[in-house]
């Protein structure tokens, strides 16, 4: 589920919040507290106007709900403020830097969408190369057999590699189900 809330955000579950990664550190001695977080919680701006609600917690990421997006932000990011919890960002800037995060892992993504890639799956077992893409079909050929995966259902793992968000057990359920109805 952690890689699916890097890869949603990613698409989609990506890698978390980068854009809040680049605040300065704050001295040990007057870091302000952090808030406390729960599902439903608003969480504010560095003006004071309300970012977006946390949908979900997961680990140390809670992925806030802004506008039609899922932005994980860094818990550790969330701070306790006159306002409310509170990150030091505002909303539209928030939102630029994450549609510019988004666009740029999507470029990334295409790029390595090419006949010959290596395509692995989600607990990191080989699963095959890219034989052909169609639009957003992209057929998969491996020691399991061949198969056609959506372009959702692949993204760029940590080092850069296409992962599937299945693992290979899934896979193998899937294309017995499969096998059995066809």
């Amino acid at each position: 589920m952690k890689y699916q809330i890097a890869t949603a955000a990613a698409l989609a579950l990506g890698v978390a919040a980068p854009a809040l990664a680049q605040q300065p550190a704050t001295p040990a001695a007057t870091a302000p507290a952090p808030a406390e977080i729960a599902v439903g919680t608003q969480i504010f701006g560095s003006d004071g106007a309300v970012i977006g609600t946390v949908a979900r917690i997961e680990g140390d990421v809670a992925l806030v709900a802004v506008g039609e997006r899922g932005i994980p932000i860094p818990a550790a990011a969330i701070v306790a403020a006159q306002a409310g919890p509170t990150v030091n960002i505002t909303r539209s800037d928030l939102v630029t830097q994450f549609d510019r995060q988004m666009a740029q892992m999507e470029a990334q993504l295409e790029a390595e969408l090419v006949a010959g890639a290596a395509v692995q799956t989600a607990d990191g077992q080989p699963l095959g190369t890219i034989q052909s893409r169609e639009a957003d079909a992209i057929v998969v050929a491996g020691d399991i057999g061949q198969m056609t995966l959506s372009k959702p259902m692949l993204a760029l793992g940590p080092q850069g590699t296409l992962v599937v968000r299945a693992t290979m057990e899934q896979i193998r359920q899937a294309m017995a189900q499969s096998a059995a109805e066809g």
